[in-house]
């Protein structure tokens, strides 16, 4: 039986870390309370005992500019007794069907094993690239403007415009709250934080890290400019006499390297997130479309989603005077078909980790390849996916 669990359950924490492999002291239970009170949990039931969990966490991400109501799910468990009979299944089919009343469009997970949730509709659609860079290499920059500091008390909102302005060059970041920030950003009490500023006094970049054992960890990176990265990488290598090496994770696009006299510094692209469409009619109405002139087309696509069936049908996208509109039609002639594709497929088109062409010419798609190549047209493909965050 599936049931609503409240976050201050104590057997919501106890699953968790015998699930994940930590321990807690009751105050840190009460802070993990505080921390997820926004939370969704639902929970199966085996009698009164808590068999299984999963977690929803609201958020809000931008996608190629437009601020999409997105689903987090997170802390997803089982006590071993009672695996393998189905309750994890249920569970995730329960979440995308209550993520789609509530009216969330897309959702984020960080998968502990990529085919068991891509069977659920969820897809790889966010990379990161891992460094770890000799001290020795880490550019030096001659002749910088602007300064590094730390950052003092009360400068909080420095990092969180500096943040926001960051999220423009990528698709899929989070809009973080004040709450985000509070818990899963400055609750970090460990890590020395340094704000970038130009020459106007203008902050344009942080980075967040500490030093042990000879080694300097980069736990977030945020560099506006290509000006604001040459000052934070020449900030990391006055930390020469303290670490041997520097380890941080960036975009797997990010072009550090070209910063690099010698670049051949370990350099390993990691499968991160995952990403699946709730509610394919809805997200492709708010879509950020590109505009292609005034003339009017219109391309007919098929989506597949296999668990929820509400998403399977097809969708004409109908382009006008720089506008579209989204209309579930019957089944099309098969002449008028741009494409089929299934959910994830979908996702990794609309979030721009590949495009209708790649898939066709990869011979993962079918369709008219004229069509195809007119409809790629208006997808946004500038802004690569990116998450800086975890949950």
């Amino acid at each position: 039986m599936i049931k609503q669990i409240p976050i201050t359950n104590d057997e919501i924490y106890e699953l968790s870390a015998f699930a994940f492999q930590f321990t807690l002291a009751p105050e840190e239970i009460e802070k993990k309370k505080e921390a997820k009170k926004h939370e969704t949990v639902w929970g199966w039931l085996e009698g009164e005992s808590l068999a299984a969990k999963v977690h929803l966490i609201p958020l809000k991400t931008r996608i190629h500019g437009k601020v999409i109501k997105t689903g987090g799910i997170s802390s997803v468990a089982t006590w071993p007794e009672y695996r393998r009979k189905g309750a994890v299944r249920q569970l995730l089919i329960h979440a995308i069907s209550e993520m789609k009343k509530e009216g969330y469009l897309v959702s984020y997970l960080a998968p502990f094993s990529v085919p068991f949730y891509r069977k659920f509709g969820w897809e790889m659609t966010i990379n990161e690239m891992q460094f770890t860079i000799p001290m020795e290499r880490v550019p030096k920059f001659k002749g910088i403007t602007g300064y590094v500091q730390r950052m003092k008390t009360g400068e909080e909102s420095v990092l969180k415009e500096v943040y926001q302005e960051y999220t423009k060059q990528y698709t899929g970041m989070l809009v973080r709250d004040d709450h985000w920030w509070e818990h899963k950003i400055f609750n970090k009490k460990e890590l020395n934080t340094v704000i970038g500023y130009d020459a106007k006094g203008n902050a344009d970049g942080y980075i967040r890290y500490k030093v042990k054992d000879s080694k300097m960890n980069i736990d977030e990176w945020v560099a506006i400019t290509p000006d604001s990265k040459k000052r934070l990488l020449q900030f990391i290598s006055n930390h020469d006499s303290m670490a041997k090496e520097v380890h941080m994770t960036l975009p797997d696009d990010d072009l550090l390297p070209l910063f690099m006299e010698e670049p051949r510094a370990k350099q390993e692209q990691k499968p991160y997130f995952m990403t699946r469409i709730v509610d394919v009619e809805a997200f492709l109405k708010v879509y950020p479309f590109l505009k292609q002139g005034d003339s009017e087309e219109a391309y007919t696509i098929k989506v597949i989603d296999e668990i929820c069936e509400e998403n399977s049908g097809f969708y004409q996208i109908h382009f006008q005077n720089g506008i579209h509109h989204i209309e579930k039609t019957e089944n099309p002639a098969e002449q008028n078909l741009t494409a089929s594709l299934t959910i994830q497929q979908l996702a990794m088109l609309l979030l721009g980790k590949i495009t209708l062409e790649q898939l066709y010419q990869q011979a993962f798609i079918s369709g008219d390849l004229d069509k195809i190549l007119k409809l790629d047209a208006y997808l946004p493909k500038k802004q690569h996916p990116y998450l800086a965050d975890f949950f």
